[in-house]
């Protein structure tokens, strides 16, 4: 059991100043928790998250099963800190990095203050998945339920979903359109006034709970995703292997990185003819770590091969992913 400040005793005639008082008043009433963001792939999770912090902290991009592994992303503000977990999405595995993403899901959701379950209004399985997992779901703990991409549907079709979609586990159903950031704020609210009296966990001026490295990573994957077509991209895991951040801020940031694939004929494609994908890849990834960073990059680019990667145990040790428990 957490004891708070004001849950103290006191000896008998022992008196507090006024302003003490209110500080343990203000600190008894903080809420802070952790907040799974889950749902299927491509239902826009990530999307929300980096709505909901109000920074681009996951990658997005138009593919499914983007999100590979959790992601936290903190809110703060006076009275509450949100600690929104970005999960990967809940498939069916087909084989073995699939089946760590789906612990990873499972993981998050079992550890979370809250679930935040998120629905694509236009996307019949994940309106089906939300209603078998109502079936199902521990009331132990608050659901709330995001109904997102809401444009893609009629007014009609929209309150015919709420209608089958009320009720028990989802103590709260907000309809929203997260990439154009409709419906955000209202479901912020929901969570934050659902969230465990708690102090805070992190610093509050914290955005996320990652290294700069994996921030990279994930952009360089992100700009991989973008560019390669059909099953590549989804062969495609970065490990940083050098990054050197040098005392004099006019001086670029050297990033020494690979972007791992399974076979020979990926590492062509990876590359183009005469090096001329692998040069846009690292050009357009080298601009965005700019941005996030905010300082010159200098990005050394490389392609290795991997031999069947997202199959093997041993290599996804080795590329970050957490042997199951």
């Amino acid at each position: 059991m957490q004891i708070r400040p004001s849950t103290w005793p006191r000896a008998a005639g022992a008196t507090v100043s006024a302003d003490l008082e209110r500080a343990l008043s203000e600190l008894d009433a903080f809420r802070a928790g952790f907040c799974a963001i889950a749902g299927l792939p491509n239902v826009g999770k990530s999307t929300l998250l980096n709505r909901l912090i109000g920074q681009k902290l996951s990658i997005v991009t138009p593919k499914a099963q983007t999100t590979r592994q959790r992601l936290l992303g903190i809110y703060s503000d006076e009275g509450h800190q949100a600690v929104f977990v970005d999960t990967p999405g809940m498939l069916e595995p087909r084989y073995l990095l699939q089946e760590r993403m789906r612990e990873e899901a499972e993981r998050a959701i079992a550890d979370a203050d809250l679930v935040l379950y998120v629905v694509d209004a236009g996307y019949a399985p994940s309106v089906e998945h939300a209603v078998t997992l109502a079936r199902s779901a521990d009331a132990h703990r608050p659901w709330v339920l995001c109904l997102n991409k809401v444009d893609r549907v009629t007014p009609e079709e929209r309150r015919d979903l709420q209608g089958r979609l009320d009720g028990p586990p989802w103590d709260v159903l907000v309809p929203t359109v997260a990439t154009e950031g409709v419906g955000v704020e209202e479901l912020k609210t929901e969570v934050l006034r659902r969230l465990p009296f708690s102090q805070p966990f992190y610093p509050t001026e914290d955005l996320a709970v990652a290294p700069v490295r994996f921030f990279v990573a994930e952009i360089i994957r992100e700009t991989a995703f973008e560019r390669l077509a059909e099953e590549v991209p989804y062969a495609t895991a970065v490990t940083i292997e050098e990054y050197r951040e040098p005392e004099d801020e006019g001086k670029p940031v050297y990033i020494n990185a690979v972007i791992h694939v399974e076979r020979p004929s990926q590492k062509g494609i990876v590359i183009g003819s005469a090096g001329k994908m692998i040069r846009r890849i690292g050009t357009e990834a080298r601009m965005k770590i700019e941005e996030f960073t905010g300082r010159k990059v200098y990005l050394d680019l490389r392609v290795k091969v991997l031999r069947n990667w997202r199959r093997r145990e041993a290599a996804l040790k080795l590329l970050g992913f957490r042997p199951k428990t």
